[in-house]
């Protein structure tokens, strides 16, 4: 089955995401997201939830930069920034300006209620999982994403930490066992840089660029990987 974000066939070219918090999304003006396809709001990073701030903020994301939108309330277990105690709750209030959301595959009910969300309102579900320590055994990530398609996942995000290049060839390796059926992989830190810009040559749907500063170790910024796609002819 095919799928979309926005008006993006996921599949047809590498696609960029541009991380954004609320501040951003005041402070840049409107082609501020021109080397982004995709907007990922990460509402755990937000100065207020307070539902009526966090409403304005997609609104205005929307509205400013017409592009496809991914909300993301990442756990404080996996890198999120504030906790958020009704997870849930915030994904209901935003889910009218996303088009896709992103949970941990891990994250028990609220993946669940994510799921029903998501289905309900005929968006995109990322199941996700982070480790900023290291690269687990094959395995454990061939077993993640199987957990992540049986609870529902339209597409499974895998971010690890790559210690060594090592780390980096087993998670591409995965990514080209998995291309068909929906993935997105990052080999975070200095050893997965290359990631950033490869990963898609290997299946990878998205990839994950800074707007203003990096939400992740050894992210680069979307102009670069923008500027990089061009050279290479990937865009």
């Amino acid at each position: 089955m095919d799928l979309y974000i926005g008006r993006y066939k996921l599949g047809d070219v590498p696609l960029i995401a541009g991380v954004l918090t609320d501040s951003d999304v005041s402070g840049l003006g409107p082609g501020g997201m021109d080397s982004a396809d995709i907007i990922e709001l990460r509402i755990d990073m937000f100065d207020s939830f307070v539902p009526e701030h966090v409403e304005h903020v997609f609104r205005t994301a929307r509205e400013k930069f017409g592009k496809p939108i991914i909300a993301t309330v990442r756990d404080s277990k996996e890198g999120g920034g504030k906790a958020i105690q009704d997870r849930p709750a915030m994904y209901r209030l935003v889910i009218p300006f996303a088009d896709a959301v992103d949970v941990e595959i891990l994250a028990g009910d609220v993946m669940k209620q994510a799921k029903d969300l998501c289905r309900d309102n005929g968006r995109l579900l990322i199941g996700s999982y982070h480790n900023f320590e290291s690269t687990p055994a094959d395995d454990f990530l061939e077993q993640l994403i199987a957990t992540g398609r049986h609870n529902g996942a339209d597409v499974v995000k895998i971010a690890v930490t790559a210690k060594k290049e090592d780390d980096f060839i087993r998670l591409m390796l995965l990514t080209l066992r998995h291309k068909s059926r929906g993935v997105v992989t990052i080999a975070m830190g200095d050893k997965g840089l290359p990631s950033r810009v490869f990963s898609p040559l290997f299946g990878s749907l998205i990839t994950y660029g800074s707007i203003n500063k990096p939400s992740a170790p050894g992210q680069l910024s979307a102009v670069e990987v923008m500027d990089t796609f061009r050279k290479l002819k990937m865009r």
